[in-house]
Formats: C-alpha cells, structure tokens, sequence
C-alpha cells in the first residue's frame, strides 16, 4: 500500500514538474514522467530489500563479527537512501542543481545503484568475515560462554573486561585480514579465560569458606583443636584441587565443597566444646558427663531399650548403634515387601499382558534376525567357496613354482659340475705341461752336467798318456762307452 502511495506522489510530483517546464512537448515531458516513476519504483524495490538485509545483519551480529565491513555496508546504504529521499521529495538532487532534470534523475539513479551495489557487496563480505571468525575463534568463543554461564562477568568485572576487549581485537584483525595475527594471539587468551574461569568457580564455591577460614586464623580458634582444624584445611585444599584441575565437573566439585563445610561446622562445634570445657571447674567434671549421658539414655529410650547407663560411654554408643542398625535391616526387609504386595496386586493383569507384547516383539524380532542370519551365512558360503578356489589356485601355482625352482637348481647344479671338471681337465693338462717341460729341463741339465764331467774326465786321461801310448785307444774306447752309458740313464731317469 505504501508503494501504490509512493507511486502515485512520484507520478503528482513528475506531473508538476512537467507542468513548470513549458519548452518541452507534452509528450516528451510524459514520457520523462514514466520513465522517472519506473525508476523511482524499482528503487524502492532495492532499498526495501537493502533494508531488510541490513536488519537481518544485525540480528547475525554482523556489527560485532565484522564491525568494519558492515559500518560501510551500512554507510552506503544510507547514501543511498538520502539520495533517493532528496530527489523524490524536492524533484532535483540537491548536489547537482545546476543540471537538467533529466541529468539530475539520471545520476541520482546511478549514484542510487552503485551505493546499493556496494552495501550488498559489504554485506556477504561481512557474513563470511563472520563465518571465519567463528570458524577460527571457535574455542574462544565456546570459553566465553563458560564464563557468561558461571558469572564471570559479575564476579571479576573488571578482569573479564580486559578478557573481552582482547576478543574483540582478534575479531578486529580477522576484519582487517590479519587472520594469522589473530590464531597468533588466541592461545594466549585461552590460557587466561581459562585461569579467569578457574577463580570465578573458585570464588563461588569456596568464598565464603576461605573468609572464615581466614577469621578462624585472625581469632586463633585453632589453637586448642587442631586437628580438626587441620582436618578443615585438608577438606579445604581437596576441593580446590578439583576446580583447578576440572572446573566444570559441577558434581564432583559440589560434593567436595559439601564435605569442607561439614568440616567448618564440625571445627565450630567442636571448639565451642573445647572452650566449654575450659570453663568448667574440677568439681563440675561429673555434672558435665551426666548431661551427656542424659542425652544418650534419651536415644536408648527413643528406639525401645533397655537403661544402658550402667556400661561405659563408649559401649553405650555402641550398643545404640547395634540397635539402629537392626531397626534398619527390618525397615528396609518391610518396605521391600510391601512392594513387592503393591506390584503384585496392582499390576499384575498390566504386567503379563506387556510381557506378553514384549515376547511378541522379541520374537518378531529374533525372526527378523534369524533371516538375515539365513542370508549371512549364505554370503559367506559364498565367500568361503571363492576362498576354496583362491586356496585351490594357490596351491597348484605353488606346485608349478616348486617344480621349476627345483629344476633350475638341478640345473645350476650340472653346470657347476661340468665347469669343475673342465676346470680339473685343463689344471690336469696344464700340470703334464708344467711337468714334461721340468723333465726336459732336468735332462738337458744332466747332459750338460755329465759332458761337462766328461770332458774333465778326459782331460785327466789326457795327461796320462805321456806314460803309456799303447793303451790309450783303450781308454778312450772305455771312456766314450762309459759316456755313453751315462747319458742314457739320465735320459730314461
């Protein structure tokens, strides 16, 4: 409706305007008319939806996860908007005054698109800002959340002020496109919201223990009970130990803290005793230990026995006990059987008839089971005879392997055989040779030798046959034979 409104003051305006130009023909001035009351339409159009978006950008915390991205989208969205205001209600843009109309709706209508187009540009670089904000300062933000849920804020106000202006300055660096300086800087902070949540846990849980434990110190109460006042401290020390180490195990922390002031209220009764008793004189030692007795007997009475007094304190307490645990032992043998009469009597007919329907259902079911058990083990029948079939393959390849490593070792085997005794031949051939040549050498030796001796012999016959000329063709007959007898045993040897 506001549209149709707008419209129809667009197309009074352009008709006025028309009117007060009277150097254009009616039908041009219409035209430009139409022409204006189009664009201011579809404009419109754009701003709505601009608008809409905007404000959908502030529900997302766009202003928070991209403060600097969504600033300009913000900026030229409202450029925009003036713009379009300031020519739809004066009919000329105050900027450009000293054009025409149809300049001044011309570059109001570009200024107008290209200020639109910029803020939606803005706009999804802001949304993805946000996504890798929160994508990289996951856990920050996760221990944030801690912190808002166990009050940290309102506990350490000013600590957990510094914690959140140092997130807005990762969220800043991501904005800028620092995103490496921003994973630099957020181990850091992790550290320090994690130590803030430990003492805000801490201040909770123990706070108002740690003061009276601190006033318990100043007033030197512990003096005459200290070991439940060490028992107090020890409480104490157990319960922060846990927050330190798991400050979100809420139960377990509970339990512990329960347990420490139980030990502060046992501290407090205790000392008033003690200083009760640092107040009694030595003659009122007896009334003192009737009254608790007193107290006792009222138990005795209370639970139906007999007067116990004529034992010791000690066995008094024990024999009350004895007592309250028998008492107990019934009472929970009682209840259990009135159950037991309750569910019988009450439930019985709705108890068979579920058990009934649950048989039926498990027996659907094992039905079921039984089925796809029928079709399993046919799967694997299956897979077992292809299994068989592979064995059976591997097996023969297997065979056909063995024999063909066996003949190539038989073969390899031949061969050396054949190579030693070509070996063993041409050594055995080689050592005839080395011997013959040695022999020879050996006899030309002795040849040398014995016509060497021969020679000598001879010589020394020589001198000999000054003496006597008649034998000497003997003795050279004798010494050629002798010679020649020589050699030849040399030459058989």
């Amino acid at each position: 409706m506001k549209t149709v409104t707008l419209c129809l003051a667009f197309i009074g305006l352009s008709l006025l305007t028309a009117c007060q130009s009277t150097s254009k023909p009616t039908t041009t001035k219409n035209a430009e008319a139409n022409q204006q009351t189009q664009y201011f339409a579809e404009a419109k159009v754009l701003l709505d939806k601009l608008k809409e978006d905007i404000n959908q950008g502030k529900d997302d915390q766009l202003a928070y996860f991209s403060p600097g991205t969504f600033k300009i989208a913000v900026g030229e969205f409202e450029n925009a908007t003036e713009e379009y205001l300031d020519i739809s209600q004066n009919g000329a843009s105050s900027f450009n005054v000293f054009k025409s109309d149809s300049e001044q709706y011309s570059e109001s209508k570009e200024e107008i698109l290209n200020s639109i187009s910029v803020s939606n540009q803005k706009l999804k670089l802001a949304y993805k800002i946000k996504v890798s904000a929160e994508s990289t300062l996951a856990e920050t933000f996760i221990q944030n959340t801690v912190l808002k849920d166990i009050s940290a804020p309102e506990v350490f106000p000013r600590d957990y002020e510094k914690i959140y202006t140092r997130i807005n300055d990762l969220i800043e660096y991501i904005d800028e496109g620092e995103l490496s300086e921003a994973q630099a800087k957020q181990p850091a902070l992790l550290r320090d919201m994690q130590i803030l949540e430990v003492r805000t846990v801490r201040k909770k849980a123990l706070g108002q223990l740690d003061s009276d434990i601190a006033l318990i110190k100043e007033k030197n109460w512990a003096e005459f009970v200290p070991v439940s006042h060490q028992q107090l401290l020890t409480a104490r020390n157990k319960a922060d130990a846990i927050i330190t180490a798991t400050p979100r195990s809420t139960d377990e922390i509970k339990v512990a803290v329960v347990l420490a002031e139980f030990s502060l209220a046992h501290f407090y009764h205790l000392s008033k005793e003690v200083n009760a008793l640092k107040g009694i004189e030595i003659n009122s030692y007896e009334q003192y230990l009737l009254v608790k007795e007193d107290l006792l007997h009222t138990v005795t009475e209370s639970l139906k026995m007999g007067d116990v007094r004529d034992l010791a304190m000690t066995q008094q307490v024990e024999t009350i006990a004895l007592q309250a645990g028998t008492i107990q032992d019934k009472l929970t043998t009682a209840n259990a059987t009135v159950l037991a009469l309750q569910n019988d009597s009450t439930e019985s007919s709705e108890a068979t008839q579920s058990l009934r329907v649950e048989f039926k259902n498990q027996l659907v079911n094992l039905n079921e089971k039984y089925d796809a058990l029928v079709i399993e083990n046919s799967v694997l029948n299956k897979q077992i005879q292809n299994k068989d079939m592979e064995l059976v393959r591997l097996q023969a390849y297997k065979s056909t392997a063995i024999k063909a490593k066996n003949q190539r070792v038989a073969e390899k085997k031949l061969a050396m055989q054949e190579q030693a005794k070509k070996e063993a031949e041409q050594k055995a051939l080689a050592m005839q040779e080395q011997a013959k040549k040695e022999a020879e050498q050996k006899a030309l030796a002795l040849q040398e030798q014995a016509k060497k001796e021969a020679e000598q012999k001879a010589l020394a016959q020589q001198d000999q046959l000054t003496e006597s000329q008649v034998v000497e063709p003997i003795i050279q007959t004798e010494t050629t034979e002798t010679t020649e007898t020589l050699v030849e045993e040399l030459v058989e040897e």
